[in-house]
């Protein structure tokens, strides 16, 4: 009768060791898991004078905050609560909350209000792009229509492999330019990437304006980069856009060793 009471005593703080433990890494586990990043859309990344700036987080208790200005996204930054309009550019940052989990990594956004309208510009390039991504032609560089992530959606990107891209802008008229902005994608899983390098180059071999772009050590969400190189201000109607690819697909890549991807869809100028 004694071992029988004593194997019950065992067996039932046993069971409740177990209990505890079992709460006690439920616990734990709530406290390390982190939130999703909340899913920002953009009815345009380019307008003329408004867009309209949607957020959503499908869970109850998230809050989603942002900021305008690219800087930090805090638990007492603005609250996302309805549609934003836009009018100016800006560099959104979102990030989603909830009191019992860790907050989302931010995701960025960048709107641009077209200053300079170059749609009317004479556009050549060498190499011509891969024949799977050739778009609607040249003219897709200067057209002010974005494509978005989904590159197979439509005609708007052109995508190249493996050789320096030059691409030649004649504007209709002489403008003051103080900046281009290449619209590129970046999206690893599809073996896209950016570019290493772009060069502004006028009258032949003279650089206005360059800029070197990170190589990635990982892998990186996909978005739309708006990729800005500063020129030496002046007045100009002739402008060549030197852009250096990458020649291999870095090693921690599952198709490291072979040639990436670069998709362009947008030269823009202010």
């Amino acid at each position: 009768m004694g071992t029988k009471v004593y194997f019950l005593v065992f067996l039932f703080f046993t069971l409740m060791a177990c209990k505890e433990q079992q709460e006690t890494v439920a616990y734990s586990a709530a406290e390390i898991l982190q939130l999703a990043p909340p899913q920002v859309r953009a009815d345009s990344l380019l307008f003329n004078e408004q867009a309209k700036v949607n957020a959503a987080f499908t869970m109850d208790g998230v809050q989603i905050r942002y900021t305008s200005d690219s800087s930090e996204v805090t638990e007492t930054s603005m609250l996302y609560e309805n549609t934003l309009f836009v009018s100016e550019p800006s560099e959104f940052m979102f990030r989603a909350f909830h009191p019992d989990y860790l907050p989302s990594k931010p995701i960025a956004l960048r709107l641009l209000k077209v200053k300079q309208d170059v749609s009317t510009a004479t556009v050549s390039l060498t190499p011509q792009p891969d024949k799977n991504y050739s778009g609607e032609g040249t003219m897709v560089l200067v057209d002010l229509q974005k494509g978005s992530t989904q590159f197979r959606a439509g005609n708007y990107w052109l995508g190249f492999q493996g050789e320096q891209i030059k691409i030649k802008l004649e504007l209709e008229k002489e403008m003051t330019i103080s900046k281009l902005i290449i619209s590129s994608l970046n999206d690893h899983g599809s073996w896209i990437f950016l570019p290493k390098h772009i060069r502004i180059v006028v009258d032949g071999n003279k650089i206005i304006g360059e800029v070197s772009v990170p190589i990635p050590t990982e892998a990186e969400p996909k978005y739309i980069a708006l990729l800005d190189v500063p020129v030496k201000t002046g007045s100009y109607k002739n402008i060549e856009v030197q852009i250096d690819v990458l020649e291999t697909i870095p090693q921690w890549h599952q198709g490291a060793g072979t040639s990436p991807f670069f998709f362009i869809d947008e030269i823009l100028v202010e």
